[in-house]
């Protein structure tokens, strides 16, 4: 409605809408179906075509609205409804206002997905039985509907309403005296919010899955990186078991991936060190000798110091024993974590 249109109507001092359409009226009780004379109408649908051959025109006026009136105020004089003011809302506008209101629908509220599927329904159909679109999940679709009404994205009518309100859609009546005992639809606005929810969680859904195929994408790359490195771990260690090359590897992977080249054979036997001392520092003071020794020491009034230098020189010798084995016949390799 334009500004100059609506400040004219919130001025009247009732102020009743047609909850089937967009009419407004100045007067209590259903002044859509009988209007006392004076009651003022503001509505954007006027001079609508009545059912059957030779049935009386809805909402007739006094005279022709001006070729780019979209909005018309009229006073009800018992026969027709005389014009009083007419406006126009330019289709620019109209488009602002509704992609603004779908903007704050989309941020105010979490759209779930009964939500989503009775919107899809409507958009899908002129109006559907209120029965036939709660199907399959009533009672998160009747939430859904429930919410929609609220938000009057989506209208309700119930067969007592069917063939007597003339701004009743043609869609919605036909259903009604189908035999649907309640019939939803989407206006136009709605229809058009509601495509705007719609295809916002598209695009949402669509960047989620796009998200979820890079970082797949980055796994699978990370994967075969740590295999390969793996594979060159073992080119070093022959005799190494698989999971301490893939520990190796998975060591090397951060370093690998932010030079850009593939590790040579001094930075892997340091990894493969460094990841052996470390096991064995943990490990080695659960060994029987070792574990003796380190009580006589106490025993004796070393410090820790002392005890942890002897527990550190026995895991060494663990790693460059097992770096040894693990090479196999290839000439021997050491690390200056080593010492």
């Amino acid at each position: 409605m334009p500004d100059t249109l609506a400040a004219e109507v919130a001025a009247w001092p009732v102020l009743v809408k047609n909850p089937f359409g967009g009419g407004f009226y100045s007067q209590d009780g259903r002044p859509w179906l009988e209007p006392q004379p004076g009651c003022l109408r503001g509505s954007d649908r006027w001079n609508l075509d009545g059912e059957g051959e030779g049935a009386p025109t809805h909402f007739p006026t006094d005279r022709r609205l001006p070729a780019r009136a979209t909005w018309a105020v009229a006073r009800w004089t018992g026969a027709v409804w005389e014009l009083l003011s007419t406006g126009s809302v330019e289709p620019r506008e109209v488009r602002e206002h509704r992609k603004e209101r779908a903007d704050r629908l989309v941020a105010s509220r979490r759209w779930t997905r009964s939500d989503l599927e009775v919107i899809q329904a409507l958009l899908g159909a002129e109006a559907l039985p209120r029965a036939t679109l709660l199907a399959g999940d009533a009672a998160g679709r009747e939430r859904s509907l429930r919410s929609l009404l609220t938000l009057r994205l989506a209208l309700e009518a119930n067969a007592e309403d069917a063939g007597r309100d003339p701004e009743l859609p043609d869609a919605a009546r036909r259903l009604l005296r189908g035999g649907a005992e309640s019939a939803v639809w989407l206006d136009e606005d709605g229809r058009a919010v509601a495509s705007d929810v719609l295809a916002w969680h598209a695009k949402r859904h669509a960047r989620v899955e796009n998200r979820k195929d890079r970082r797949a994408e980055e796994r699978d790359r990370g994967d075969d990186l740590k295999l390969s490195i793996a594979t060159a771990v073992g080119n070093v260690f022959p005799l190494m078991p698989a999971e301490v090359a893939l520990s190796a590897a998975a060591r090397l992977v951060p370093s690998v991936a932010k030079l850009g080249r593939r590790p040579g054979t001094q930075n892997i036997v340091d990894a493969v060190v460094e990841i052996r001392l470390e096991r064995w520092r943990q490990a080695i003071a659960s060994d029987p000798e070792v574990e003796a020794r380190l009580v006589a020491m106490q025993a004796r009034g070393a410090n820790g110091r002392v005890r942890k230098r002897f527990r550190d020189q026995r895991a060494a010798e663990k790693v460059e024993a097992e770096i040894r084995d693990w090479r196999g016949e290839l000439e021997p390799v050491s690390s200056h974590r080593l010492g």
